[in-house]
């Protein structure tokens, strides 16, 4: 690699990493969450014994080679601009020059939020192994190391990669030694992932949670934005077409199928990472002019600094704090000021405190206490495996002399696309006495 090349991705590294941590911090989505499995693994735990996770566990293990170092967010940061890094080095080799324009779509905020794929987590480690698979497969490469890919999109998002999977047996007809190849490949980490859940205990309530809570999530969490279902169709249509023109392409089979990344919840972000590999086809499949390539680059960066420069001088007061294990935190000033107090007034319990409002604010408040994670702690609909609700209500009824932290905005929400199972925080507050009041937050005693 010459040093014009190597300048070129450490400059990536640097601007993945500032966006990361400063420009598009706001648009984080569920970065807590995974940074939390990564924090707790780190920590010792074991994922669905000690707490509950409905994703096999490759993303959350990777990050948290990291985090054994320090346990801090910002590392968790300093290893996603790695791989992106990554990412783009393939992306290279696919488009070329193109991957300028592929970079402008991947940061570009609206009209379709690309820029919430740059965090890591479970999604992006899925999106990155395709971009490989996809690379790879265009050249002709080791059959085994195809199948190896594919395996470990089993392990990190076991429904993708069983999805994934599927279009390989057309060479169990065409080609039996390569599906041969394939298949050895593909099962080696999952064989591996097996061996550590039995070895940890912990291979039926994985089996619980990952695969017979499905049908909890499933019946519960099937959100659909009208808005991004019509961009889903939009990008399955181009796929038809490249199908119908190309039959024996089976990589497209593979895309095609990637497709269902979108369900069961029809929202920007599961919308975006589908669409961010369709852009990378088109990309692929098409030689720009050079003047065209030009106004299209300057209007997507005109378009994000605008997006970035709107969010935030018009729509939100901001600030930035420093919190244990979690540095440089940039929020909403009101938001900030609330969770300050909120683990000034909780640190100061002398009983069991639980956090339990969304994911997201509960990993926030237990990594910053310094506390280990459990059951409790993701209280979304479909992550407690079969019957799950039951479950937990058993848990907090078993539950005495503690105290328990409800955001009371999401308890009253009547939201359909809302994943907090609400029914369980109303559990809470009816059989609690609420004690005091923290702007959103309100924590309850119960005896």
């Amino acid at each position: 690699m010459n040093k014009k090349r190597i300048i070129k991705y450490i400059l990536l590294f640097l601007f993945f990493y500032v966006s990361l941590v400063f420009i598009f911090t706001l648009s984080r989505s569920d970065t807590f969450v995974n940074f939390g499995f990564s924090y707790a693994i780190s920590k010792g735990q074991i994922p669905y014994r000690d707490f509950n996770m409905v994703i096999t566990p490759f993303a959350p293990f990777l990050y948290s080679i990291g985090l054994l170092m320090c346990n801090n967010i910002l590392v968790y940061y300093l290893e996603q601009a790695l791989l992106l890094t990554l990412l783009f080095y393939y992306i290279d080799k696919i488009l070329g020059k193109k991957s300028i324009l592929f970079l402008l779509i991947l940061i570009i905020p609206y009209p379709i939020a690309m820029s919430s794929i740059l965090f890591p987590g479970y999604n992006y480690i899925v999106v990155l192994l395709l971009v490989m698979f996809i690379y790879y497969f265009k050249n002709n490469k080791n059959d085994y190391l195809l199948g190896l890919i594919l395996g470990f999109i089993f392990c990190t998002k076991q429904t993708m990669g069983i999805v994934l999977f599927v279009p390989t047996f057309y060479f169990l007809i065409k080609d039996r030694e390569k599906f041969k190849k394939m298949f050895i490949g593909y099962i080696i980490p999952i064989i591996i992932l097996f061996i550590y859940l039995i070895i940890t205990k912990s291979l039926y309530v994985f089996y619980d949670l990952c695969f017979l809570g499905l049908f909890d999530f499933n019946k519960s969490n099937n959100n659909i934005d009208i808005y991004y279902l019509l961009l889903f169709i939009l990008g399955v249509v181009y796929l038809l077409f490249r199908i119908i023109k190309d039959k024996n392409n089976i990589l497209l089979y593979y895309i095609l199928l990637y497709s269902l990344v979108v369900f069961p919840i029809v929202d920007y972000y599961h919308t975006s990472i589908f669409l961010i590999i369709i852009f990378l086809i088109i990309l692929d499949d098409y030689n720009l002019k050079r003047d065209i390539f030009k106004y299209i680059v300057i209007i997507i960066a005109a378009i994000s600094v605008l997006w970035l420069f709107v969010t935030y001088y018009f729509l939100r007061p901001i600030s930035i704090r420093n919190y244990n294990n979690f540095s440089l935190v940039i929020n909403e000033k009101s938001y900030n000021d609330n969770s300050y107090k909120l683990i000034k007034y909780t640190s100061r319990l002398d009983k069991k405190v639980i956090f339990f409002m969304r994911g997201s604010e509960n990993f926030f408040y237990k990594i910053t206490c310094d506390k280990k994670l459990n059951y409790y702690d993701l209280p979304n609909y479909g992550n407690y495996g079969y019957n799950g609700i039951e479950k937990i209500k058993n848990r907090i009824k078993n539950e005495h002399d503690c105290y328990f932290v409800i955001d009371r905005v999401l308890v009253k929400n009547n939201s359909s696309e809302q994943q907090y199972i609400k029914e369980l925080g109303q559990y809470v507050i009816k059989h609690s006495r609420l004690i005091k009041s923290i702007g959103l937050y309100d924590i309850y005693y119960k005896e």
